[in-house]
């Protein structure tokens, strides 16, 4: 048993069971990789993963490990029991904030720091997984490199270069699955406008979320190819208005005689 739907976890899941062993992965959200995933991505990896004969125990939160001396299996928050006599952990970060608690600083899920990596006392700092920034925290090392130049500056004087948080791109293939996921992909959001492909029988999902006809972020799965082109969208901040028919899949090239 694998406790943990991330990268992480999805990958010890595949490996153990191409060691002959039967494998379940349980995961504390509704969605896998719910990071990089929205729900509908998140159901086109659980499919694949399944039909690779892994099981997906969906949302559950673990609340014991059974066994005495040895592994025998989980109980989860609603009581239910399953047997396993294996168990990984790949439950992703959690912030250690104990010090800077002790220290009086403002702590949320992480220290809490502002866009110069100053916490609550400005004669303070900090940077990577231990912090919170707007209420986010992190665990990927763009965003940590991109804290590591701020506080660079501010501590230097050069206080005008201000931490964004921007969402980095996020390319994986998990168990054969192309996945690729950029800047903010929250359609909840104002203002914003999300354009779809779903074709469930080829395992292909796009997703590309608008603001102002200007790319905010995508999610690939099954057909990473344009990835390059969605990149450079979000990074040029390039306006789409004239492309709108051809946001999902090129313009096809003219035919010749």
């Amino acid at each position: 048993m694998v406790i943990g739907g991330g990268l992480l976890g999805l990958e010890a899941a595949r490996g153990l069971q191409l060691r002959g062993c039967e494998v379940s992965v349980v995961h504390l959200f509704d969605t896998l990789m719910e990071r990089q995933r929205d729900s509908a991505g998140g159901a086109y990896l659980q499919r694949k993963i399944e039909s690779l004969g892994i099981r997906v125990l969906l949302p559950k939160q673990t609340q014991a490990i059974l066994g005495n001396g040895h592994i025998q299996g989980v109980r989860f928050a609603s009581g239910e029991e399953v047997e396993a006599d294996l168990l990984v952990i790949a439950a992703g970060i959690k912030p250690n904030a104990d010090l800077a608690r002790k220290a009086g600083l403002d702590v949320g899920r992480g220290i809490v720091v502002n866009d110069w990596m100053e916490t609550s006392d400005p004669d303070i700092f900090a940077v990577g997984e231990c912090t919170e920034h707007r209420g986010r925290t992190f665990g990927l090392v763009a965003p940590l490199m991109e804290q590591g130049e701020v506080l660079a500056a501010t501590i230097t004087g050069n206080r005008g270069l201000a931490f964004a948080a921007s969402a980095p791109a996020t390319k994986l293939k998990i168990m054969g699955i192309e996945i690729f996921s950029a800047g903010s992909t929250d359609d909840s959001e104002p203002g914003v406008e999300t354009v779809r492909y779903d074709d469930p029988g080829q395992g292909i999902y796009k997703k590309l979320v608008l603001k102002n006809n200007r790319l905010q972020g995508v999610i690939l799965v099954g057909d990473t190819s344009d990835e390059r082109r969605y990149t450079q969208w979000l990074r040029e901040e390039t306006d789409l208005s004239a492309q709108r028919k051809h946001l999902l899949f090129r313009h096809p090239k003219p035919i010749r005689d």
